[in-house]
């Protein structure tokens, strides 16, 4: 229930300035109010959603506000885990990503924005669980859908996709070196990169919703 309307808010089904009747939302999913309700306030507190009491629910959907904070968050968090999984990437893990690596670099020659979007995310998720910190991974996790939603605008750009590539590929050189600082540090300055267009990826996100 908040899951699936949480992520309808996050792929733009739902529209920043629609209106949800908690009635009406009851009625669609099959379900009590009771639920419902309870998944608009948990909505509204992770600032998704505005609830105007007795009247309706307003749709706000993801604001540079929460871009920023995202990557801010990301940019502390992803370095500390990148740093951890040094300890825990067997040379089978770094076989793993070295072939998603090559797997990126087809699937921008075939300009596949989908594609690359899911093997970039399973890069940085494979590195981040090889930390076994479960409490960051688990913030990490929480905040994925957001981050899908973001990769969309930049993967579709061929300047940042081939930065990227190299990105990764300098990270995956420093976690075979088992060079803890260099890692961490790579991991800070290609999170760092990508923050640098979070007014572009909204402006994207906007366009998306008036073209929608």
């Amino acid at each position: 229930m908040f899951k699936k309307i949480r992520q309808d808010i996050l792929d733009q089904t739902l529209k920043p300035g629609e209106k949800l009747i908690e009635s009406k939302l009851a009625e669609e999913l099959g379900v009590s109010r009771t639920p419902v309700r309870e998944a608009l306030h948990k909505l509204e507190l992770e600032g998704l959603v505005e609830i105007f009491p007795r009247r309706y629910c307003l749709v706000l959907g993801v604001t540079l506000e929460s871009i920023n904070e995202i990557h801010l968050i990301r940019s502390q968090l992803e370095p500390l885990a990148a740093r951890h999984a040094v300890d825990h990437l067997t040379d089978t893990d770094l076989e793993y990503l070295e072939g998603l690596l090559q797997k990126s670099a087809e699937l921008a020659k075939e300009r596949n924005v989908e594609g690359l979007v899911e093997v970039n995310d399973i890069f940085h998720q494979t590195i981040s669980k090889a930390s076994q910190l479960n409490r960051i991974i688990k913030i990490l996790e929480n905040m994925h859908d957001y981050v899908i939603s973001f990769r969309y605008s930049f993967m579709s750009r061929e300047e940042l996709v081939n930065r990227s590539l190299e990105e990764h590929a300098a990270i995956l050189a420093a976690l075979k070196e088992r060079d803890k600082e260099k890692v961490e540090e790579l991991t800070y300055a290609h999170l760092k990169g990508i923050s640098e267009y979070e007014s572009v990826v909204y402006e994207d996100m906007k366009e998306s919703t008036i073209h929608h």
